[in-house]
């Protein structure tokens, strides 16, 4: 093809960092127009003399991205095939990043050479400092659920030791005490009731000061350990055994059994989320009733379920219930903020979390949690 003399579309296309190739049949690539424009000419010295593309000088992302040009070419009609950005270094050392598309304008192939410029850096620029607001939000976030945790860790302590000290006292007045004494004790346990509803009102207003700050994602700078699942499933049935029998009702557990059931969770934790699930399943089983825990251990992972034989929760509730500020139409405030605890710690120890009928009618809240060794 016979050179060309520099037009003012070539003058345009030159002022906009713009340089066009024209593919010959012997499949070279000649510049279209008299001069190459001088950054390419200082990228490419030889093009000042060929005036053909120097494929021995440029990057092996060219040389690669000339392929998919060619079948492009090939195939012809509007189709256009784009390198995407890359890097080619000119006579100085110094970077220029470059953007190529293969196109057919009016039958003829194509190469159109893009000098990526301000607008590439400024988006460059942009799309870095947005990866820098993503790990400041998920630092930001980490932080604050690592408040909320410690808040309901200590909340739940202080809970768990006042429904002990609650159901002591409950059980001495239940015998034969003197005037004086069965005085006492009433007084007792209306102050310790006062603190645990003191708690659960503090409870409710962090929920609600955390409503606006709250964010999505998981926590998962929990300094995790090996925990043998079955040895905290004992304790936590240990602890609210007290309540169970006050309230009369049955609680099944597992028989003790050889071998441990290991996961990469924090035993306290996993601890208060048995006893939260334990407790939930106390609160809706009447009088008579019975709530069963169960294990179940395959090659990667443990389940532990807690069914109760209550009454059966709503489809419309399922799904919503273990939302941070959703309010289940079957519990309450401290309910709803103590079954998305839950699904906070075992999200965040890698398991899962949920909610299904019973065999028997009830609702049967389960765990799921990755099985580790137990040399780990």
């Amino acid at each position: 093809m016979p050179e060309r003399e520099n037009s003012p579309a070539n003058s345009v296309l030159e002022s906009l960092g713009f340089a066009l190739f024209v593919r010959e049949a012997d499949g070279t690539l000649r510049l279209d127009g008299a001069q190459p424009p001088v950054w390419l000419l200082h990228l490419w010295p030889a093009l000042g003399a060929q005036h053909e593309l120097p494929l021995a000088d440029a990057s092996p992302f060219l040389e690669n991205f000339l392929i998919d040009a060619e079948e492009c070419w090939r195939e012809g009609g509007n189709r256009r095939c784009q390198s995407g950005p890359w890097v080619e270094q000119d006579v100085d050392g110094t970077e220029v990043h470059l953007e190529a598309t293969a196109l057919i304008a009016e039958t003829v192939p194509m190469l159109l050479i893009e000098r990526l410029g301000e607008a590439y850096e400024a988006k460059k620029s942009m799309l870095q400092k947005a990866r820098e607001t993503v790990i400041a939000y998920q630092r930001l976030n980490s932080e604050i659920q690592k408040k909320e945790i410690l808040l309901h860790c200590l909340a739940e302590d202080m809970s768990a030791a006042l429904a002990n000290v609650i159901t002591s006292l409950r059980l001495i007045e239940m015998e034969s005490n003197e005037p004086k004494t069965t005085q006492l004790l009433g007084l007792a346990s209306r102050a310790a009731e006062e603190q645990q509803t003191l708690i659960n009102r503090i409870l409710s207003v962090f929920a609600r000061e955390l409503n606006d700050l709250y964010g999505h994602g998981g926590y998962r700078e929990l300094q995790q350990k090996s925990t043998d699942l079955r040895a905290v499933t004992r304790r936590a049935v240990e602890d609210v055994s007290p309540q169970f029998a006050e309230k009369s009702v049955g609680l099944n557990h597992p028989e003790d059994a050889d071998g441990e059931l290991n996961i990469a969770a924090d035993a306290g934790h996993i601890l208060r989320v048995i006893a939260n699930l334990l407790e939930n399943a106390l609160d809706r089983t009447p009088a008579g009733g019975s709530v069963s825990v169960s294990l179940e251990a395959d090659s990667e992972s443990i389940l532990l379920s807690v069914e109760d034989t209550g009454s059966e929760l709503q489809p419309s509730v399922l799904q919503n219930l273990f939302a941070k500020f959703e309010q289940p139409s079957a519990g309450s405030e401290a309910v709803a903020l103590r079954l998305h605890f839950c699904r906070m710690i075992v999200e965040n120890s890698g398991g899962e979390i949920g909610c299904s009928a019973g065999a028997n009618g009830g609702n049967r809240f389960w765990i799921r949690l990755p099985k580790i060794s137990a040399s780990r």
